[in-house]
């Protein structure tokens, strides 16, 4: 997708990995961006996992019940102070895991009547999937997430940096996804304050190794970072007139290829002059 509304140039694309493309099969990823009013906006993307025969369907699930999300708790009445936005932070958080619930009790119960051997729990792990998802309305910005996706903002005078990525990442190699049992334990729900911001990004955890780096931070761990380079890609996909077949090039190229087999999608949006003002940086984590 490539557009423009009130706020935003915005530009999606999604790849096959080259795994994918070896075993010829479907691009698991799915992303989505919306508006929801005529200044806020919705960007979700979700990585379905390769190794779950309905991915695909759970990845598609998870970013359209978001944004059914979304326009429940924000489109017809928009928080107008902090209090506020962390009410609606938190009421966005349960009505996204809700509605993916009641649409995968919706399929299970289809699927059941063609595939009777399958229990209700096996259909809803073959839909794992990731899931990260954001409402931006400036300087407000609320985000979802579930899995490895990871968010960049862009910041005037600031740079890029990383907002949300997976807290645990190795956690001896075990994923967690919209449909695990322990998916509360690491669900991260927040929002952001920044009148600065004037790009984001949503990435799905293929393009961990080819967009991000890994440095050590004040606790003398290391760490993912968005490195200053990233700005590259929101001043130059931020132009209105980039197809989001470039992007998609981009992504399938051979230098982002060799950095990971998995699916790539990422979601990016400049945010216009106009709507880019000087203030405060402030987190309010769930």
């Amino acid at each position: 997708m490539t557009g423009k509304d009130t706020v935003w140039t915005t530009v999606s694309a999604s790849v096959r990995g080259p795994s994918h493309v070896q075993d010829n099969l479907r691009n698991q990823d799915n992303c989505l961006v919306r508006p929801i009013t005529a200044q806020c906006t919705f960007f979700a993307v979700a990585d379905g996992a390769g190794s779950y025969s309905r991915a695909e369907e759970g990845s598609k699930f998870a970013v359209t019940t978001a944004y059914q999300a979304a326009e429940q708790v924000f489109k017809d009445r928009m928080p107008q102070n902090p209090s506020e936005w962390s009410v609606a932070t938190k009421e966005f958080a349960n009505a996204c895991l809700h509605r993916f619930d009641d649409r995968v009790a919706d399929f299970a119960t289809q699927q059941l009547a063609h595939f009777p051997a399958e229990s209700v729990q096996d259909i809803r792990e073959s839909l794992s999937t990731t899931l990260l998802a954001v409402v931006a309305r400036p300087p407000f910005f609320v985000y979802f997430s579930i899995g490895d996706c990871f968010l960049v903002l862009d910041r005037d005078r600031g740079g890029p940096r990383l907002a949300v990525t997976a807290r645990d990442r190795e956690n001896n190699g075990v994923a967690t996804f919209l449909t695990s049992p322990e998916r509360d334990a690491d669900l991260q729900s927040g929002y952001l304050v920044d009148r600065r911001v004037t790009g984001l990004a949503l990435c799905s955890d293929g393009l961990i190794d080819a967009l991000l780096t890994v440095g050590a931070t004040a606790d003398g761990e290391l760490h993912y970072q968005a490195p200053a380079e990233f700005r590259r890609y929101f001043e130059y996909f931020g132009r209105t007139a980039i197809p989001e077949s470039q992007l998609a090039n981009m992504l399938d190229s051979p230098t982002f290829a060799e950095t990971s087999s998995d699916d790539k999608t990422i979601a990016l949006a400049v945010r216009l002059p106009k709507h880019t003002q000087d203030g405060p940086y402030e987190t309010q984590v769930r």
